[in-house]
This record gives C-alpha cells, sequence and structure tokens, in this order.
C-alpha cells in the first residue's frame, strides 16, 4: 500500500500525541496520587456547587476533577479545591463539609496547612469523588494564627460554638493543673501532646458539639498557649492560662 506524505503525518503526530498524553498523565498521577497513576483531567464530572458564606474569610476559588487508575484496579476520581485566604489575617486551619445525594459523596474534613496561610494565598486538597451527583461544598470554621475563630452562620454540624468552648475548657483546665505542679516550662513540653492527652466526650455530644468542635477547643487553647509564649516567655502563658475564661 502506498502512503502519502499526508497519511505519515497524521500517523506521526498520533503517536506523538499518545507519548504526549501519557507524560502528561504520569505528570499528573504523580502530583495527584503516585508514581504508579495512570491519571487524566476529567472535564465531564458534574461540577461542584460552591455555597457561599457570607463574610467568610476563605473562599473555594477553583475546583477541578481527575480520574485515576493503577493497573490492577479500577479506575477512581478525586476532587482537587483551591481554597484563597480572603481576609487580612493568616490562617492557622478550617473545616469543610460536602453534601450529595450519594452517601459516598457526603462528609467533611479539617485541614491545618503546613504553613500559615497568609492573605491572598491559596492552600488546595483533595477529597475522593465516587459518585455521580453534584456535590456541594461549604466552609465551616476557620481559626486564625492569633487564635481568633470564625462560624459559619448559622453553624454547621462539622463544628459549633459549643463544642469549642468545652474543648478550650478541657485543654485550659488540663494545663492549669500541669502549671500548678510542674510549672510553665512544663506546660510548653505537654503543649504537642495536648490533642491525646485531652480525651474528648463521648459519641452523644456530638449533635451540641459538632464532630470536630472539641477538637478545635483544645487547637484554639494549643494555638493562644504558642501565641503567648512567642509574646512574652512563659509568665505570658501562665498570665493566659489563668484568667482563660470560657
Amino acid at each position: 500500500m502506498k502512503t502519502t506524505p499526508r497519511l505519515t503525518i497524521a500517523v506521526l503526530t498520533f503517536i506523538a500525541g499518545i507519548f504526549t498524553a501519557a507524560g502528561w498523565s504520569a505528570h499528573i498521577g504523580r502530583k495527584v496520587w503516585s508514581p504508579q497513576v495512570f491519571a487524566w483531567r476529567n472535564f465531564f464530572k458534574p461540577q461542584p456547587i460552591i455555597e457561599e458564606q457570607p463574610g467568610s474569610p476563605l473562599r473555594i476559588v477553583d475546583t477541578r476533577f481527575y480520574s485515576f487508575m493503577a493497573i490492577g484496579s479500577s479506575i477512581g476520581s478525586v476532587l482537587k479545591l483551591d481554597f484563597k485566604n480572603v481576609s487580612n489575617k493568616p490562617i492557622h486551619s478550617f473545616t469543610v463539609s460536602y453534601y450529595s445525594p450519594d452517601p459516598l459523596d457526603t462528609g467533611s474534613f479539617g485541614c491545618q496547612p503546613q504553613a500559615l496561610l497568609q492573605p491572598e494565598q491559596s492552600e488546595t486538597t483533595g477529597v475522593s469523588s465516587r459518585g455521580g451527583d453534584r456535590v456541594k461544598f461549604s466552609v465551616d470554621f476557620v481559626q486564625f494564627a492569633d487564635g481568633d475563630v470564625w462560624y459559619s452562620d448559622p453553624p454547621k454540624a462539622t463544628v459549633k460554638p459549643e463544642g469549642v468552648r468545652a474543648g478550650a475548657q478541657a485543654a485550659t483546665k488540663h494545663l492549669l493543673k500541669v502549671l500548678e505542679s510542674d510549672g510553665a516550662a512544663m506546660v510548653m513540653d505537654e503543649l504537642p501532646r495536648i490533642r491525646v492527652d485531652v480525651h474528648s466526650p463521648d459519641f452523644s455530644t456530638i449533635e451540641g458539639f459538632g464532630y470536630f468542635g472539641f477538637y478545635c477547643g483544645i487547637t484554639n487553647i494549643e494555638v493562644r498557649v504558642q501565641n503567648a509564649y512567642q509574646k512574652g516567655g512563659l509568665s505570658q502563658v501562665e498570665d493566659l492560662l489563668r484568667r482563660q475564661d470560657y
């Protein structure tokens, strides 16, 4: 069969496209999942619904789906979301909830960036996406680097003010015991373990506290104590703990 120059160019272009796509997919696979994953941008899944919260210091500014497949495994999907700090203060952590008619695509998660999320900066995180229905996302809670907090209005089931207050009370009580028995220096030694040493109440309190409320309250005291130490040393830590009023 006689091969025309036009057909040859088309075949070579097609082959080059395959290798380019494979290389691009391997790059995306490393970013999204692991080096052994074949991944691609999925433009066919319905884009999520972003529930805008008035006054929220954090906004979801971009979303994108990726599908992935590894040898011997079925095809899966992950949704990447970009969260932007639109406030004028650094953000320590935040919680997000998402809802869908499909129970597999309903849940919540917390995120603490490796470094403080500065104003105008963005943080990217991902969640598994299994169903075919549209998913609604909402920022429910934000904790700033100075210990101030923001709640959605009304507060969602993930974090409630009652839970944050209860967690902060328990953490303060625990650290005051350490302060009285061993001094302020030991308080700072205890701080990295406080999330383990202060036990959360049983599951019956979730309705009133929220899923992460108690934990966020403990973290809030951890942040405030760290700030006090950086500003004024051990004496400032002692003063903070003794005047906490929740």
